[in-house]
């Protein structure tokens, strides 16, 4: 979403995402941006200008930013994210 490509491209980019992943937030947040940025794609004089999605101001896509980054930051991979969600841990 920092990248900086076409509306189509980041819609596209973020179709497949939420195609690949388990994680019912992420969807759930995908979900919330992609009528948004569908809206301003439509009524766009300019489709092939780039954009970077990290300058629009918007506050769901800024929450989704800052979560992936949180969650890449953690460094731990997507089945472990989800379990500790749902309540598993080590053993103690």
């Amino acid at each position: 979403m920092r990248e900086i490509k076409t509306l189509s491209a980041h819609l596209s980019a973020l179709g497949k995402i939420r195609a690949s992943t388990e994680d019912e937030n992420l969807i759930k947040a995908i979900d919330s941006i992609t009528p948004h940025l569908q809206r301003t794609h439509a009524v766009s004089k300019s489709k092939s200008t780039p954009l970077s999605l990290d300058k629009s101001g918007i506050r769901e896509i800024n929450n989704l930013i800052f979560s992936c980054e949180k969650i890449i930051g953690s460094k731990k991979p997507q089945w472990q994210i989800l379990a500790e969600r749902n309540g598993w841990g080590p053993k103690v």
